[in-house]
């Protein structure tokens, strides 16, 4: 929760400042205040900005990966135009065929003579399919967050909007510059509390978001492994029913490998220890084959052995990341979420006693105020909109594990399951920040111990460089949303 202090450009008016200043503290003035914090806390349990941002980075890596796709299809496309021109399949294939066509013939020419070329011509035609299909699901994934984005934009003007009130607030109680020592001194630990916090939050949302897309993964694979053993069983001549369940274990193993995908572009300075991308791009190639390798017992054997593998690593994966949500990004966000807690508890006991003070110096009175507390803790919801769904999985039932279910859920042994991240790939390079933080805190308490004789002029110094690193953070913001945007 920013408890900044106003910048020059809101007293354009020096009447309006001069009015806000003389305008008399009492009991009225501290309950504004306190109503006011009330009201930013609440807004900033959804932490607007960083969804803000969040959102903006996704629609960035959708673009990247809609344009990607486009290319494959391409590519795919001018493959399917030279099978329509290849001697040894155009007699049986025919002049102007649509691609279901050109896919129930080759199937039925497998059928027949399963020769290697059909294989490779029936599986470019299912890969343009899948690719046609990605393209639909990365189409609705952007079309969502076009809309989350709108949303997300008015919340954290809104939040803007309060901060300003905030601005305004405390100059207009303190004219300007800090009230005491202790209240600068609390404000900007509450400063470094909160950036460590966002620090964490932001990596929380996205070892959760992982997190989500990992399981609804696993439960896709154990899905289409279900499918495809369901086939041995289905009569041989009763093609549509075979066709229609791997149909099923199709979808269910695209839409694992999009999600699987999806999870490394939000960890993506992360490396998976299961389901690295080149364990995805086997899988992608084995299921471009599925519909010629359901024909032999063999092939279906073997392509199980693939399915099956992949299930298992990407539960290990799951079991691998949920350790990381719960044993350490868990305690972290726990731990943090406190000292924002107390430390604002602290800044607002300070003003609120500054804030008597000033009252009774105008009239006279004692005002019993008392502070109570507030909820600050931040919580941001997943974006169940970057999954890549498939019917009969509720995406609402996912990631919501208890110590229970970790158990459950575990592939393998602990001592087994591959070490876990280093902090600086969990959090980014914190422990750089927080030798930042102890640098900033030590050099405040060192200017703040050899200006107690021009207590007003220091503080008022400070509050100019905090203005600047606003401006600066301000100006960062700007110029990587910039960037973003090209």
């Amino acid at each position: 929760m920013g408890c900044s202090q106003s910048s020059d450009a809101q007293w354009a008016s020096p009447t309006l400042k001069e009015n806000m200043q003389n305008a008399p503290v009492d009991a009225q003035t501290i309950e504004d205040y306190l109503e006011l914090e009330k009201e930013i806390a609440e807004a900033e349990t959804s932490s607007p900005g960083l969804v803000l941002q969040q959102i903006k980075d996704q629609r960035a890596h959708l673009k990247m990966r809609t344009e990607q796709q486009k290319i494959i299809y391409q590519t795919l496309q001018q493959q399917t135009d030279i099978l329509r021109k290849n001697e040894k399949l155009k007699d049986i294939i025919g002049e102007g065929a649509q691609d279901d066509e050109m896919k129930q013939k080759i199937l039925e020419l497998i059928d027949e003579n399963p020769s290697e070329e059909a294989r490779d011509a029936f599986a470019t035609l299912n890969s343009k399919e899948i690719a046609l299909q990605e393209l639909e699901s990365l189409k609705d994934q952007n079309d969502n967050l076009d809309r989350e984005l709108e949303v997300a934009e008015k919340q954290a003007q809104s939040l803007q909007e309060l901060y300003q009130r905030q601005d305004a607030l405390i100059s207009r109680i303190f004219g300007g510059a800090y009230g005491s020592e202790n209240e600068n001194e609390l404000e900007h630990q509450l400063d470094q509390h909160e950036e460590m916090r966002n620090r964490i939050v932001e990596a929380n949302f996205k070892w959760k978001q992982a997190q989500l897309m990992i399981d609804y993964a696993y439960k896709q694979l154990k899905e289409a492994v279900k499918q495809w053993m369901l086939l041995p069983a289905i009569n041989s001549q009763n093609l549509e029913e075979k066709y229609g369940v791997a149909c099923i274990a199709r979808n269910n193993l695209v839409a694992a490998s999009q999600n699987i995908q999806g999870a490394q572009g939000y960890l993506n300075t992360v490396q998976f220890p299961y389901c690295s991308p080149p364990e995805v791009a086997t899988l992608n190639k084995a299921t471009a084959y599925i519909f010629t390798d359901m024909q032999t017992p063999d092939r279906h054997e073997h392509a199980l052995e693939c399915y099956t593998i992949t299930s298992k690593r990407c539960g290990a994966l799951l079991q691998w990341i949920n350790q990381v949500v719960h044993n350490t990004i868990a305690a972290d966000l726990e731990d943090i979420n406190k000292k924002v807690k107390d430390t604002s508890m602290a800044l607002r006991q300070e003003r609120v006693r500054l804030l008597q003070v000033k009252a009774k110096e105008i009239t006279g009175e004692e005002l019993d105020i008392k502070v109570q507390d507030i909820n600050t803790d931040v919580k941001v919801e997943l974006n169940l909109n970057a999954l890549a769904l498939t019917e009969g999985i509720d995406p609402s039932l996912l990631a919501t594990l208890t110590a229970k279910d970790l158990e459950r859920l575990k592939i393998i042994s602990d001592d087994d399951l591959a070490p876990p991240p280093s902090q600086e790939d969990i959090f980014g390079k914190v422990d750089a920040l927080k030798n930042q933080y102890a640098e900033d805190n030590e050099k405040l308490m060192h200017q703040l111990q050899e200006n107690q004789a021009r207590v007003k002029d220091s503080l008022e110094e400070k509050l100019r460089n905090r203005r600047q690193r606003r401006a600066r953070k301000h100006l960062e913001e700007k110029e990587r949303d910039a960037l973003i945007a090209n």
